[in-house]
């Protein structure tokens, strides 16, 4: 009993270390691979004096945590015994753990696109322990008050008593190299706060559970491509605006979006998004477990800049007074709050009190 206390102790001393924290997508773009490769020449490594000069800028804009999302999948084999073949990204992320060191901020190594589905559970599930193995085991020394292992981004296609089978294999795998290190997990349908509430607690304590919040999803998405014709309403307002509210767009108005865009009316306010993000702090302090909100934002292709800016304000707002902390998803591309390159003098105005913790 006293083990697990500590552990529960521990997990919430680090929870409330991490503050205002930011995504940096690189290490995941795994679009930038070629098919001959099968993707693994994706990382473009000449791109590393850009990443430390953003880790600094973002530091001095009072950014306190990094999650960081890697695509371990595809430094490995695709068959066991899963051999390491890019031992130069691990160098990589070496220099990426250095400098947040340097700048004293926490890192979560976020484990990103990784492949796990119902089809092949057991067999995805060995692989993904195999490679967790040697990533816990390369970083069992790293400062475990400042480097955190986040498990898998966003399982979404299996179920839940599946996707829990295999959290626990490899909470298993990285506790056994690495047994200090606090562990960020979420749950099924994509780290959905709902699944989040109704998932089990695992068995080790030292977790902090996160989720993703992109609420309203056909306001924060619309218009994205990867997100299909669910999205492919655009011109919508935040907050709801009935003088301003486009009609569906024909090809989505067979979804499920049909049915957010009938409740939007009310799904697009303030209090909405109040009442979802008190329910999950209701569920922490019940369950007795800290969490964390490891994605928020919304595309900025499609949306009104003043509109964006309520939104964004909005949510780190309730963020904030909740005491939930975060990390925005992501610096300096689709969902950022530059207007061109990150830089002090590029943060569209609006949205300064974000950046700044207002």
């Amino acid at each position: 009993m006293h083990l697990i206390s500590q552990a529960q102790s521990t997990a919430w001393k680090r929870a409330q270390t991490m503050g205002k924290g930011m995504n940096l997508s690189w290490m995941d773009q795994r679009w930038n691979g070629t098919e001959e490769e099968e993707h693994r020449d994706y990382l473009d490594l000449d791109s590393l004096p850009y990443i430390k000069r953003q880790i600094a800028l973002m530091h001095d804009l009072g950014f306190q945590l990094l999650r960081f999302p890697v695509c371990f999948e595809l430094w490995y084999e695709s068959e066991a015994p899963y051999h390491l073949i890019k031992p130069e990204y691990y160098a990589a992320l070496d220099s990426v753990i250095r400098w947040t060191a340097e700048k004293k901020m926490i890192l979560i190594i976020d484990n990103h696109h990784g492949t796990l589905s119902s089809a092949h559970v057991e067999t995805d599930t060995k692989r993904i322990c195999a490679i967790w193995n040697e990533v816990a085991k390369r970083y069992t020394n790293s400062d475990a008050e400042r480097i955190f292992f986040e498990i898998f981004n966003e399982p979404n296609q299996l179920s839940k008593e599946e996707w829990e089978y295999s959290a626990q294999k490899i909470i298993f795998s990285i506790k056994k190299q690495a047994p200090h290190h606090t562990l960020i997990i979420g749950a099924s349908e994509w780290n959905g706060l709902k699944a989040l509430q109704s998932s089990s607690l695992f068995a080790d304590s030292n977790i902090i559970y996160t989720f993703h919040f992109y609420d309203p999803f056909i306001y924060t998405h619309q218009g994205a491509s990867w997100a299909g014709d669910a999205v492919l309403t655009t011109g919508i307002p935040y907050p709801y605006s009935s003088q301003h509210m486009p009609p569906i767009h024909p090809k989505a108005s067979g979804t499920w979006a049909a049915g957010l865009f009938r409740q939007y009316p009310t799904e697009g306010t303030y209090q909405a998004m109040e009442n979802r993000l008190n329910s999950i702090k209701e569920w922490s302090q019940k369950n007795n477990v800290p969490i964390f909100c490891g994605e928020w934002g919304a595309y900025n292709k499609y949306t009104e800049v003043k509109d964006r800016c309520a939104y964004l304000n909005d949510v780190y707002k309730i963020l904030h007074q909740l005491s939930i902390p975060n990390a925005m998803w992501e610096w300096d591309a689709s969902f950022s709050f530059f207007e061109g390159k990150p830089a002090k003098d590029t943060i569209i105005p609006c949205m300064k009190g974000i950046v700044e913790g207002k």
